[in-house]
């Protein structure tokens, strides 16, 4: 086994995992009284003793220890909005990284080793963790919720359901456990401490096993009298996995985060709530029981402009998601005096403002082969001025880039970064010409096909998800035009976004820049990795074995770069996880398989001016889900 006795790791971030942690975030509580909040006071509760664990993680406030109380209002946009709530509420797996974002700690397991092989992984929960409504939280609810994954019809998208390396749980005892991989996992620590290690930890046996035959022979007679056609579906709706709306509307749902549901999510909420979980499990450094804030109230609202109104107003005590857009910050500025609030800034994880994906394993085979060749996709990329997007939409903030890891990043490569950045139409008709796939511009000055048929490019886009693409699209489409390209815009909904890709009838769909910092977390526009390469989904379904009726087996360099992450995926040691990783870096720069625009400038958030303890700046990302990382379950409202 590998043991670490504490220390500060290399930023994991840049792809170091801390395998091994045996450190507390700031001391212990023993010998300590503990406090409860007020809200607690004469209820029939047990003591807060008896509530929290024999070791309950102690929390450094990060300016000073706060007092309890208060709600804090922020906003979803739609009921479909689970990730604000991931970012807010459901940030406590075994383990987290830390706020720099350097190093993974404690968190539910208070210490974990790792065998010399990296295939199993041996955790240590904290003695007397309770769900929120009292009941233990042990070794068994993990076993269960790997057991459940197993389930050919149940969950998706999590390390328990990776065909490539199998993962089986064995309980030691109450708080011990092991993880135990088929293959070599390198990388399940940084999994388990991003936004994603929530599943693992978030479905109680106790409750959930009643949904399921194993446990209830009756489960499929009971779901159908419930209105479900299977037990799956019941199960769904009663435990679904991650951080699913539906997860939400559920409060009988045990939970061990700082709040619990209060009034649930459904389809017709106009606000949601969470109340603080009595049995919450971390302290701060004078013994007082987490969080400072008792409720959370979240407006759902689908329109951006009530969103914003409300922040103006001084009605959200912080939020940064879907309000905080360039188009919005001279408002907010402006506005701080008058909404008693104040801006604070956040580091982007993105590496870009947008990402076009020409989509390679197109139906149509002459547009297959002109999205695959890379002469093409270096003249698209040198018909765009984007320095003129740049001015126009984001007020001079940022600078020329492609789809390639930040300059804060040790991974950051300048040629990757520049390469075919410059607005040059006609470097952009050469690289045609050199691709022999187009033929003369037509009497509309449009390219057609080597064949002369015509040839219109649909670029599919959302704006709900970023209001600035429309702005930025209109330019691009008007560059593209003036170059040769015509080029039709498709604003659709995000369902029917996601439901074209299997399908393989799209062009181009564009997305953020994923993937700025956490390289080798996300290298999905790096290389074919995943559902979100979107440029080359049936060669990552290939790659994942998720979806066998579609995959198509990957031109020669792409299979070069899964060989290389199967490789890093296994690797124990973090210096050579990162070889690997620029090894695949190297193979993206030679083939150029996606199109970025322009590195993002800093972002921000808003928050009250009496809301404390919060840090700036921060890291923003998903799977480092800001702010969750930077602990609201400290922040508290000040006295006026």
């Amino acid at each position: 086994m590998r043991k670490s006795t504490g220390g500060r790791n290399r930023p994991t971030l840049w792809g170091a995992t801390a395998l091994v942690s045996l450190m507390a975030l700031a001391g212990t509580a023993h010998g300590q009284q503990y406090q409860q909040a007020p809200m607690l006071d004469g209820t029939d509760l047990p003591p807060v003793e008896e509530r929290l664990p024999a070791n309950p993680l102690v929390v450094t406030p990060v300016e000073s220890v706060g007092t309890y109380g208060g709600t804090w209002r922020s906003a979803l946009r739609g009921g479909l909005d689970n990730a604000w709530i991931a970012r807010t509420v459901a940030y406590d797996g075994l383990v987290r990284y830390d706020r720099e974002w350097k190093t993974i700690v404690p968190n539910l397991a208070e210490s974990w080793e790792v065998s010399e092989d990296a295939r199993t992984y041996t955790f240590k929960l904290r003695e007397g963790l309770k769900w929120n409504n009292g009941t233990p939280f042990t070794s068994a609810d993990i076993a269960f919720a790997v057991e459940l994954f197993s389930e050919p019809s149940y969950g998706v998208g999590s390390f328990m359901k990776n065909k490539n390396n199998p993962v089986t749980a064995e309980v030691v005892d109450d708080t011990t456990f092991k993880l135990i991989f088929e293959n070599p996992n390198g990388i399940i620590m940084d999994e388990l401490a991003s936004v994603n290690g929530f599943t693992l930890v978030s479905l109680s046996k106790e409750y959930c096993s009643q949904f399921y035959p194993k446990y209830n022979p009756n489960a499929a007679t009971e779901a159908k009298a419930a209105g479900f056609e299977t037990w799956e579906l019941w199960m769904t709706d009663r435990c679904s996995w991650a951080t699913e709306t539906i997860r939400w509307a559920n409060p009988d749902l045990p939970m061990m985060n700082a709040w619990m549901i209060d009034q649930p999510l459904t389809g017709d909420a106009s606000r949601t709530t969470f109340v603080r979980n009595p049995y919450y499990w971390k302290v701060d450094t004078e013994g007082n029981q987490l969080p400072y804030i008792d409720r959370l109230d979240m407006r759902v609202s689908d329109s951006l402009e009530e969103l914003t109104l409300m922040a103006l107003n001084g009605e959200i005590d912080f939020q940064d998601r879907h309000i905080a857009t360039v188009a919005n910050q001279p408002l907010f500025f402006d506005g701080q005096e008058a909404g008693d609030y104040r801006l604070g800034a956040n580091i982007p994880s993105n590496m870009n403002t947008m990402v076009i994906q020409f989509n390679f394993n197109h139906v149509d085979e002459k547009r297959r082969e002109l999205f695959q060749n890379k002469d093409f996709r270096i003249g698209i990329s040198q018909l765009l001025d984007r320095q003129e997007i740049i001015d126009v939409v984001f007020t001079g903030q940022g600078e020329p880039f492609q789809a390639a890891p930040r300059p804060e990043s040790p991974f950051y490569d300048e040629e990757l970064a520049k390469q075919y950045t410059e607005f040059d139409p006609e470097a952009a008709a050469a690289a045609f010409a050199a691709s022999g796939l187009l033929g003369e511009r037509n009497g509309d000055g449009f390219y057609t096909f080597a064949d002369g048929s015509p040839l219109v490019i649909t670029f599919d886009m959302i704006s709900t998800v970023r209001p600035e693409w429309i702005d930025m699209m209109e330019l691009l489409q008007l560059q593209l035009e003036a170059g040769g390209i015509d080029v039709e815009l498709n604003n659709i909904d995000r369902t029917l976004y996601y439901e074209k890709r299997p399908a393989g009838d799209y062009d181009v769909q564009i997305w953020q820049g994923d993937g700025g910092l956490d390289v080798i977390q996300e290298p999905r526009y790096y290389m074919a990795s995943g559902d979100e390469s979107v440029w080359a989904y049936r060669w990552s379904q290939w790659y994942m074995g998720s979806r066998p009726e579609i995959a198509e087996e990957p031109t020669g360099w792409a299979r070069e770069q899964m060989d290389l992450m199967n490789q890093l995926r296994a690797e124990g040691d973090p210096a050579k996880r990162d070889d690997l990783m620029k090894q695949i870096l190297v193979l993206a720069k030679e083939n150029f398989p996606v199109i970025g625009i322009s590195l993002p400038g800093d972002g921000y958030y808003i928050a009250r001016n009496n809301m404390r303890n919060i840090a700036e700046p921060m890291f923003h990302a998903y799977l480092f889900p800001t702010p969750a990382p930077y602990d609201p379950f400290q922040w508290y409202f000040a006295a006026e």
